[in-house]
């Protein structure tokens, strides 16, 4: 009658996966019996216990790191909306500045287009706007200027 704990029945093939930990216990069950295998399994317990210590760990750094870029992008969003804020509010400045500068040129050409000063000295050369003291052609010498 063959043993009830025969070495011979797990004699199977190696696992496809090389790093797989079933080998170390069936080199330790064929070696050295139960308190080898009980050894190896507790060596093997230790080792999963610190591979799950080490995996919460990082686990762990990941949810900081996440956290740190959800702040992160956060005040990105803040900043953005800052920045897009502050450039409208310098088109809108720039804009009104030049229209404030056309504004002075059309006053400007106005003002060089009737002379108001010496209107005795120039004539109007069209038809002139009495409501709105206007000359609707150009400005020309009455008499001619003395050197």
């Amino acid at each position: 009658m063959p043993d009830p704990f025969d070495p011979a029945e797990f004699d199977a093939p190696p696992p496809s996966d090389p790093g797989a930990d079933y080998r170390t216990l069936l080199d330790a069950m064929r070696k050295a019996g139960a308190e080898g295998v009980a050894q190896q399994v507790a060596a093997l317990a230790q080792k999963i216990e610190q591979d799950a210590r080490q995996r919460a760990e990082w686990t762990a750094q990941a949810g900081v790191g996440v956290s740190a870029l959800h702040r992160a992008a956060g005040e990105l969003q803040r900043v953005s909306a800052g920045v897009w804020w502050d450039r409208l509010k310098e088109w809108i400045t720039t804009a009104l500045i030049g229209l404030g500068l056309i504004f002075a040129a059309a006053l400007a050409y106005r003002w060089a287009q009737e002379p108001k000063i010496e209107r005795q000295l120039y004539g109007c050369t069209a038809k002139w706007d009495a409501k709105a003291q206007t000359c609707k052609g150009k400005w020309v010498p009455l008499y001619e200027q003395q050197p």
